[in-house]
């Protein structure tokens, strides 16, 4: 049967049970609490011999999630699963125990439900004898979705009621995987193997010989690998070096999650943290006091000194560095300058020079290269400044310049409103017997479809009014900071201050052929230090194509000689 096919016998009276449909089911289990009759077999077998049973339905194999949140719908993968086979016209109907098994976020749910309708599928909760191709079942459904959405509000905040109520009673929370302990009862057990790592850990950090990248070496020579038999990574030793738990302290409250839909989270600052010396038999002290003090006094100390330097007097030690990123990898290029490139540098992906090709092959770059290519960046650009401004004053110019702003978003509220109130009305009519269900469908459709319109006009306005309050600003700090530059900077001070980021990839996978997308900030200012490159899909909204398709041969003496790289780039400048 077709979706309106159903939807008309629904509307006649007919029970679903009585339609020649193809049903599948859903289920979910997400804690180790439902158990017996609520374990994930249980469901399983009732949901086949119930679909089974009905001889009007064909049955099609189910789907599950087990271990999965129900807040989120893009975490449970049989669910996606689910959804891309709904549109493959695989089943007509599915089948779900009720409301907070199938989701407990209103919007993700309205959403998926409207999805399925698109694609001519039903949904049936059992516990609740509701299917949504019934046209009245929405209501209904946006009142269950919104209490199963409250319920899992009050069940996180219980959750960090809990949590707080055993470190009140000396229970060590999170992880059991911690590197020179072992968990046992909610307490925490030396591992003395691994606790003579940490020790040399430390030993060595404190002394103040060892960057990171230096120790993970003196480490692997000393015998010690990660558990997968690799050296250690930076962030790892230093999430080590600051855990507290190694002098015997205790430290919770470290994260605080903002949004208990995605679990979004903030780091809370370390003076907000509960941090406190607890009794040997709870957490064992695998170093001293103050060995972990003057560790940490090390890390202190250096990374205020990359704070406050930045970009500048070698607070980052070269040009380059967090600058360049590997298209395939996502990850940062990293200088090698070894006895055998005395004097000729080069860059290549951190995934590369750990563990070589089996990991990326990427280009190699000569250091040579990326000043010669931005050489003739800094050439074009600065001579080219009042075409650059120009172009921003272009850019700015199309923009609406009207004072009806205001009024016109003040006009758009008014009709959302109107369409919410003959939405209202409608229902009141269906009921009354003034209009059919059919109609109401149909009234439904056309509302949503123009509030959209309004809603993304809205929008469009919003943002030409920010771009508006920013323009003179921007063109003023453009000009400003090239002018600087004019008037004496060097290669080094243009590439420190200007080039955001340079996303290398290779052309038809030859590592010799090399595309740079080299993404520019004019405006001078400090570029956020994250993991990851935020131009790694490509470029921003808020920037232009400067230079396009420009061609560079290698300027590097032996890469010459023998297989010569040969780049292309392309040049973006920011406009926000």
């Amino acid at each position: 049967m077709s979706y309106d096919e159903i939807v008309a016998a629904i509307i006649r009276g007919e029970n679903i049970r009585n339609l020649p449909l193809r049903v599948t089911f859903y289920c979910r289990v997400s804690t180790d609490s439902d158990v017996q009759l609520n374990s994930l077999e249980n469901q399983l077998d009732y949901y086949r011999d119930y679909i089974k049973a009905n001889t009007n339905w064909k049955f099609v194999e189910g789907y599950y999630d087990e271990g999965i949140t129900g807040v989120v719908i893009n975490k449970r993968d049989d669910f996606k699963r689910m959804i891309r086979d709904a549109k493959l016209n695989k089943f007509d109907l599915i089948v779900t125990k009720e409301v907070s098994r199938f989701a407990r976020d209103l919007e993700d749910s309205i959403h998926t439900i409207r999805e399925l309708r698109d694609y001519g599928v039903g949904l049936f909760f059992e516990n609740q004898a509701l299917n949504t191709f019934d046209p009245n079942s929405e209501m209904t459904l946006n009142t269950l979705f919104s209490v199963a959405q409250e319920e899992s509000k009050k069940l996180s905040s219980r959750v960090k009621f809990g949590h707080k109520r055993a470190m009140e009673k000396g229970h060590v929370l999170g992880s059991s995987n911690i590197t020179g302990y072992k968990k046992d009862k909610c307490k925490l057990v030396i591992v003395e193997e691994e606790a003579k790592f940490i020790r040399i850990l430390f030993e060595l950090y404190a002394s103040g010989e060892y960057g990171f990248h230096k120790l993970s070496k003196k480490l692997s020579t000393l015998g010690y690998l990660n558990k997968k038999g690799r050296m250690y990574d930076k962030d790892s030793l230093k999430r080590m070096i600051m855990n507290p738990k190694y002098k015997g302290f205790y430290r919770s409250h470290v994260h605080e999650i903002m949004d208990y839909r995605t679990k979004r989270r903030k780091n809370v600052p370390i003076e907000e943290q509960t941090i406190y010396k607890t009794e040997e038999e709870i957490i064992p002290a695998i170093v001293s006091e103050e060995l972990w003090d003057k560790a940490n006094e090390v890390l202190k100390t250096r990374t205020e000194s990359y704070k406050n330097n930045n970009f500048w007097s070698g607070g980052l030690k070269y040009p380059f560095s967090s600058k360049i990123y590997c298209k395939d990898c996502n990850t940062n290029f990293q200088r090698s300058h070894g006895n055998r490139r005395k004097n000729r540098p080069t860059w290549s992906c951190g995934m590369y020079l750990q563990y070589r090709v089996e990991a990326c092959l990427s280009p190699i770059i000569a250091e040579i290269d990326l000043y010669n290519i931005l050489q003739k960046i800094m050439n074009n650009i600065l001579p080219n400044k009042p075409a650059i401004v120009e172009s921003m004053l272009d850019l700015y110019s199309n923009i609406d310049k009207t004072n009806q702003y205001d009024r016109d978003l003040d006009i758009i509220e008014k009709d959302i409103k109107i369409i919410e109130e003959k939405k209202a009305l409608a229902f009141d009519m269906v009921f009354n017997g003034e209009i059919s269900r059919d109609a109401l469908k149909s009234q439904f459709d056309a509302f949503e479809k123009d509030i959209e319109k309004l809603n993304k006009r809205k929008e469009d306005i919003l943002k030409q009014v920010e771009i508006l309050k920013q323009s003179n600003d921007n063109i003023d700090k453009m000009s400003k900071s090239i002018q600087e530059e004019i008037n004496g900077g060097s290669i080094e001070e243009f590439i420190r201050k200007f080039v955001d980021e340079i996303i290398v990839s290779k052309v038809d996978d030859d590592r010799y052929n090399i595309k740079l997308d080299i993404y520019l900030n004019l405006f001078g200012t400090e570029r956020s230090h994250t993991k990851g490159a935020k131009h790694i899909n490509g470029s921003l909204e808020n920037e232009i194509l400067y230079m396009e398709n420009q061609k560079c041969d290698t300027v590097e003496v032996k890469r010459a000689d023998n297989k010569p790289n040969k780049f292309t780039y392309d040049v973006y400048v920011e406009t926000l």
